[in-house]
């Protein structure tokens, strides 16, 4: 019998006993295979890895950790002003009714998008501002200035931005202000307190911000829709922490009396040389007026329906008190002041000031900031301040029926 036909004789009796032609090399060589690929991850998976972009790393830890501490202070400083411009973006969305049609409210994730280059710059570590260099009473020079000289004052001064701005360079400020001044056609009174203004807050250390809303036209003045206007303008700018509300024509004369953020709601200009440096009545917050941005929303600022002089800041006054809020003063030897002499405007019907006071309590959640109405008429940014020229309209308005009934237009 030949090889071959022995061959095939042994094939045909393995397939009789049921073992097909082929099949044990897979059953065999295929866990083979499986058993030297998991050694061989294993055995490499426990060897050390160096690649060449760690050698730095394990060459230089103390300029590893200083860059390590460089990035964690930039995602502090971004998060923080992320923070605030979601927390304005809200408020400002709140106060126009809401968000717009069509749109969900959703959770807002913050990724701090880092440079390597801005980690790798040494800055040096700044602390917050401590013992502001104050001056004590100043020597007022209450003639009237033009705004030239305002500017050529506040171009010696170190680290303005412009816009009425200006922060400290070697300290970290622990306030950040608004100051919103209700004003019409008094550009001397204007000036001259700008004049004094300046030098007062940049040595009190605040990062501060200088809006001046003008109304436009002819209407009678409205001096809480101003303020009101200004509150929300400034706000698309900046997270401000407080505002304080300054009347064009009161110049301080200590610089002690402080223009930071304060716990409650500070009346300012206490002692005024026009009411002999003394107090009229209790409720006064008008002249100077300092306040916290959540109180402001708590109070839901100013009321919008008083025309002419007088009757917003006492209404402010009920707005405070009906909220729990107490109403702090510094010390009358602090708090001083010279008021430019000049004509008052017309002032509001008392008999429509008694009645508006009477009910400020009913109206403090429909009228004040959420219901504010007016047009941003122009906005020009100085180098002293930021001009914001307002239109009011026939917003606001109020009629006075037969001296019993008064209907009020929000």
């Amino acid at each position: 019998m030949t090889p071959t036909a022995f061959y095939y004789q042994n094939v045909k009796s393995m397939k009789r006993l049921g073992r097909p032609d082929g099949w044990w090399a897979f059953f065999v060589l295929v866990p083979l295979t499986v058993l030297w690929v998991c050694c061989m991850c294993f055995f490499l998976g426990r060897l050390p890895l160096r690649p060449k972009n760690l050698q730095v790393v394990l060459n230089n830890p103390k300029e590893d950790e200083e860059i390590y501490k460089q990035a964690s202070r930039d995602v502090e400083i971004f998060v923080s002003e992320s923070a605030g411009r979601i927390r304005i973006r809200r408020i400002l969305a709140n106060l126009a009714g809401g968000l717009e049609e069509g749109t969900e409210q959703s959770s807002w994730i913050v990724i701090p998008n880092l440079d390597a280059s801005a980690a790798d710059k040494k800055r040096p570590k700044r602390s917050y501002c401590k013992d502001p260099p104050l001056w004590g009473r100043l020597r007022l020079d209450v003639s009237l200035h033009n705004r030239t000289d305002v500017e050529e004052l506040l171009r010696r001064s170190p680290y303005l931005r412009g816009r009425g701005s200006w922060t400290p360079r070697d300290c970290v400020p622990q306030h950040r202000v608004a100051l919103i001044i209700p004003y019409r056609d008094r550009l001397e009174h204007l000036s001259t307190l700008l004049y004094t203004l300046h030098p007062l807050l940049q040595r009190q250390l605040l990062e501060y911000r200088v809006y001046v809303v003008e109304q436009y036209g002819n209407e009678t003045f409205n001096k809480g829709v101003l303020m009101n206007a200004g509150v929300r303008e400034a706000l698309r700018d900046n997270d401000f922490h407080c505002f304080v509300f300054h009347d064009v024509d009161m110049i301080p004369e200590d610089d002690r009396n402080l223009y930071s953020c304060p716990e409650m709601p500070r009346h300012l200009s206490v002692a005024v040389d026009k009411f002999n440096y003394t107090l009229p009545y209790a409720l006064l917050v008008g002249g100077v007026f300092s306040i916290r941005l959540e109180h402001f929303l708590a109070v839901n600022g100013y009321s919008n329906l008083y025309w002419g002089w007088g009757g917003e800041d006492d209404d402010m006054a009920y707005r405070i008190r009906y909220r729990k809020l107490e109403i702090i003063r510094p010390p009358e030897t602090l708090a001083r002041y010279s008021m430019i002499k000049h004509d008052h405007r017309p002032e509001s019907p008392n008999a429509i000031r008694t009645a508006l006071l009477r009910m400020a309590k009913k109206r403090s959640s429909r009228d004040g900031l959420n219901t504010v109405k007016y047009r941003v008429v122009w906005r020009h940014e100085h180098l002293a301040y930021t001009h914001l020229m307002v239109d009011i309209g026939k917003h606001h308005r109020w009629q006075f029926l037969n001296g019993q009934r008064l209907i009020i237009n929000f």
